[in-house]
């Protein structure tokens, strides 16, 4: 609109629709802030989980692969591979036969593993649930500032001329509807980022579980490894019994 004076409008609307612009306004911002750093952080989660994905697939040993992990505490990979890791050690020495050690084990660690992954995931994606909320609650906004505008401009007609109250209608109009405009503007972008970072969500969440299983099956051939070094070592202690001679003690 050209030659709108934007500040002229807003001083003169009621003290209702500047409490609406001062709110949508800063929900804007928050939401734009919000928007560029979660941009940042899904890039950076996916490059680091598919970095490891790689690391884990390259890897012939349970602890080569904790070696070649993202080095950064915080990763997430490493959060999943420490809550699996440490299960492991936790119940590797469980005194059981082995068959059923080695199932109770597996199944400890795929639960493990699971809710570690949806954990991680739904921790990355909570503070992006403002932005759900303004895609919401913004246009709300904007038409409870136009109605009460609408509302505002109604007010007194009674002791106004005809032409008078046209032309204060026709103000408090295009007042209010900006509140209108001003909340489409907020949660159009709202929604459309909310959207996409569900899309990365869904991708991010698929790939910590591909990480995870690539994790497990590791798990799986060191607990074979050790069954098998348990098996030799019964086996080396049988022998030396039946080698002794029968008079030593």
């Amino acid at each position: 609109m050209p030659g709108t004076n934007y500040l002229q409008i807003f001083l003169n609307a009621s003290l209702i629709i500047q409490v609406m612009y001062i709110l949508l306004a800063a929900m804007s911002v928050i939401c734009w802030g919000l928007a560029f750093a979660k941009l940042m952080q899904f890039r950076r989660l996916l490059k680091i989980v598919a970095e490891d994905t790689e690391s884990l697939q390259e890897a012939k040993e349970l602890q080569t692969a904790f070696l070649n992990l993202t080095p950064t505490p915080g990763a997430v990979t490493r959060k999943v591979a420490q809550a699996g890791y440490d299960e492991y050690q936790e119940l590797r020495g469980l005194s059981l036969p082995q068959g059923e050690r080695t199932q109770i084990i597996l199944d400890n660690l795929r639960h493990t593993l699971r809710d570690e992954v949806g954990r991680q995931a739904g921790k990355s994606f909570r503070p992006t649930a403002f932005l759900g909320v303004c895609a919401n609650a913004a246009p709300l906004m904007g038409l409870f500032g136009t109605v009460w505008g609408i509302f505002h401009s109604f007010q007194g007609f009674g002791n106004m001329s005809r032409a008078a109250n046209l032309m204060v209608v026709g103000q408090g109009l295009g007042e209010a509807l900006g509140t209108t405009i001003v909340g489409l503007l907020v949660a159009i972008p709202a929604t459309l980022f909310y959207n996409y970072f569900l899309s990365r969500l869904g991708e991010l969440q698929r790939n910590l579980t591909y990480f995870a299983q690539l994790l497990l099956k590791l798990i799986k051939a060191d607990l074979h490894q050790q069954q098998v070094r348990e098996l030799q070592a019964r086996r080396t202690a049988t022998t030396l019994v039946k080698s002794r001679p029968a008079g030593d003690s």
